[in-house]
């Protein structure tokens, strides 16, 4: 698993020296942005295939240091939250394969960090005193519409991380909508009516 790190994180991380991209498939890299929303620290934690997002608060020092296992311990916890198994989350990360901090994903993923950011400035709830996961914010987050690199459709990020664990076989597949034809029901009361 890939964890972009933009400016405003490296700074946080101390760190000067970090690795490109090793171009790892976009739905195992998480680009992360840190920025102040209502006078608070948040740490965006954003899927650079889908743009599901994931908004943190209160980091602690240490979660700092260990930078790697904290962003995917919240991964993990929000995936148990969304619904998944143990079992296909552990698919999900031995997938991913070993965790690095890299460079961001691209114009198009920084891109959509940037519309998270400008997004969660018109969020009209306060963020949650106690809460490091703010549910809230990333729900309100995830509903909107967006193209993100890994497809070529439009649709919510919620949407398409489920898309994307049906493609990587986490998931089962869903049956697509049944289409109704309605030429059918034209054609049938057009001869009635004549």
């Amino acid at each position: 698993m890939e964890i972009g790190a933009t400016k405003a994180v490296q700074d946080r991380l101390k760190t000067t020296k970090i690795e490109e991209s090793k171009g790892a498939s976009l739905v195992f890299c998480w680009d992360t942005h840190l920025t102040k929303i209502k006078g608070r620290n948040v740490l965006f934690i954003v899927n650079a295939s889908n743009r599901y997002t994931i908004a943190m608060t209160d980091i602690e020092p240490r979660n700092w240091n260990y930078y790697t296992m904290y962003i995917s311990s919240v991964i993990h916890g929000v995936m148990q939250e969304m619904g998944y198994s143990e079992d296909q989350i552990g698919q999900y990360f031995k997938m991913s394969g070993d965790t690095i901090v890299t460079k961001t994903h691209g114009r198009k993923s920084v891109g959509g960090i940037n519309r998270m950011v400008m997004d969660a400035q018109y969020f009209g709830k306060k963020l949650e005193k106690e809460a490091k996961y703010q549910w809230e914010l990333s729900e309100y987050l995830n509903r909107d519409i967006c193209q993100p690199e890994g497809f070529d459709a439009y649709g919510y990020p919620s949407e398409l991380f489920k898309l994307d664990m049906e493609r990587l076989g986490i998931v089962t597949k869903r049956k697509p909508a049944k289409i109704i034809d309605f030429t059918k029901y034209i054609d049938t009361n057009r001869s009635t009516n004549h």
